[in-house]
């Protein structure tokens, strides 16, 4: 499905801390979205290499993953309630990372996808995938997410513990 909202609408992410480029698919009845990443020098995490060459280093999949689990959950609020704000979430845990490269290379473009593997009111799970412009995946994880319903009062109450 084509995605009629722009990323400023479905994440709290700003530039430079905005990672993933665009939506490139969801699917709300596999609750999956692709979303795309391409390196470009310039970017927050980017590293020139001696050679010239440089790139993004391979941790950085994880916030890759994470604003693409964003993304779909984004998504997901604004299909079942055009009117409602997406909310925002808080990264709680990856597991199961494996990182396959040292580095997202510069001029290269990646393919970042989350499937919803559970999901309720405040909690979620997503089974994660990074693949390169050949289709072959380069990062992977599950990550766990929290969305609480007042998202500033919960900071709060957890700046006062």
């Amino acid at each position: 499905m084509n995605v009629p909202w722009t990323l400023e609408e479905l994440l709290p992410h700003r530039p430079p801390m905005l990672l993933i480029d665009a939506v490139e698919e969801f699917d709300p009845e596999a609750k999956s979205l692709t979303a795309r990443v391409t390196v470009a020098p310039g970017q927050i995490f980017f590293v020139a290499g001696p050679d010239g060459a440089g790139g993004v280093p391979n941790w950085v999949a994880i916030e890759y993953m994470a604003q693409t689990c964003a993304a779909l959950a984004g998504c997901w609020d604004r299909h079942v309630a055009p009117d409602r704000p997406a909310r925002p979430g808080l990264l709680l845990g990856t597991r199961k990372l494996v990182l396959g490269l040292d580095r997202f290379e510069a001029g290269r473009t990646y393919h970042v996808t989350a499937v919803n593997a559970f999901w309720d009111a405040d909690a979620a799970s997503f089974e994660c995938t990074v693949r390169d412009e050949s289709g072959a995946e380069v990062a992977s994880a599950v990550l766990n997410a929290y969305r609480p319903p007042d998202l500033e009062g919960f900071l709060k109450e957890q700046a006062k513990q």
